[in-house]
């Protein structure tokens, strides 16, 4: 699968987009949800994985205007430390997207993408 990685930690780009090409999958980084959007809007990918608090966009607001586009990524997991999930499950409005806790094992991410990559094909 083709990702966009949007968070605001570069230190976090380097664990997940390692950990995902790993497992076969073509990961680009960027450091907020403008950033993410732009590129969205740019180019097609098959998955956006997203912080809930970034800068410029935070996660939420990038989602909402993502699944508005005219081909978004099959596939949307927001990562939030958030205890809230159903709560941001609700602001989001969409069952494709998926929320992932946050911090979070790079490995469990790997799984749950593969996973939920079935549900899609």
């Amino acid at each position: 699968m083709r990702a966009l990685f949007a968070d605001d930690d570069p230190n976090l780009h380097t664990i997940v987009k390692l950990w995902l090409e790993k497992n076969g999958h073509d990961v680009e980084c960027v450091l907020n949800g403008q950033l993410a959007f732009e590129r969205l809007q740019q180019e097609s990918f098959d998955l956006l994985i997203s912080d809930v608090n970034m800068p410029a966009m935070n996660g939420i607001e990038l989602v909402k205007a993502v699944i508005e586009l005219p081909k978004p990524p099959a596939l949307i997991i927001v990562l939030t430390s958030r205890c809230d999930l159903v709560e941001l499950q609700k602001k989001a409005n969409s069952t494709k997207i998926h929320m992932f806790s946050k911090p979070f094992s790079p490995s469990a991410l790997a799984e749950l993408i593969d996973k939920l990559s079935l549900e899609i094909v």
